[in-house]
């Protein structure tokens, strides 16, 4: 940032009373302008031991397969967030109160906090294609094809729901993502499957 978005003033970076990093802060104005992490939000739409995957249409990773989701708006809660990118992306209108919390992750190097939820449906809706997602399929743990994930980092917390989803026994799996690796923690919701992971790049 070069310039207040509000006055147009330069601004430089200084330390604000009370704070242990640098603001950036007008000239003119004098207001404080925060840079805090961007939230996004994902989906698992769950049927039996299936999961629904879209292959994406839109960058980064055009034709991999992932979980519908994308940034929260203003004025959304994140399972509102959830349920809208679900239907923009598939066309499944599935209520912000079926999503349940699965994961907690910060992404440090990008200024990102991931929220992912799962949901649960006694049958498989008919998804549509989106530009978003050119296509929609229903995988088993066996049947995904693991080498064609968008984002692969994310393989560990993949096999862990579909853990509880044999098991029956869910947690919320907390942690964080930066330049040296991965830390996780789970935090059971029923008779505890995995207490922690540690991993390096």
């Amino acid at each position: 940032m070069n310039f207040c978005p509000d006055c147009g003033s330069r601004v430089t970076l200084q330390c604000v009373g009370g704070d242990d990093r640098q603001r950036f802060v007008c000239s003119g104005c004098k207001k404080t302008h925060y840079q805090n992490p961007n939230v996004l939000v994902a989906v698992y739409v769950c049927v039996g031991q299936e999961i629904l995957w879209i292959r994406r249409g839109i960058k980064p990773a055009i034709g991999k397969w992932a979980m519908p989701g994308g940034f929260m708006e203003n004025s959304e809660t994140p399972e509102s967030a959830a349920s809208r990118e679900l239907r923009e992306e598939t066309g499944l209108d599935i209520r912000p109160e079926q999503m349940t919390l699965v994961s907690v992750s910060s992404i440090l190097h990008m200024a990102q906090t991931h929220l992912v939820f799962r949901c649960h449906l006694d049958v498989k809706p008919t998804p549509v294609e989106t530009e978003e997602a050119t296509e929609c399929a229903w995988f088993s743990q066996d049947k995904l094809p693991w080498t064609e994930l968008a984002f692969p980092g994310i393989e560990r917390l993949v096999r862990q729901v579909y853990r509880w989803l044999e098991s029956g026994n869910y947690g919320i799996r907390v942690g964080f993502i930066d330049d040296g690796g991965s830390q996780y923690r789970v935090y059971p919701l029923s008779p505890p499957d995995q207490d922690s992971e540690s991993t390096a790049p």
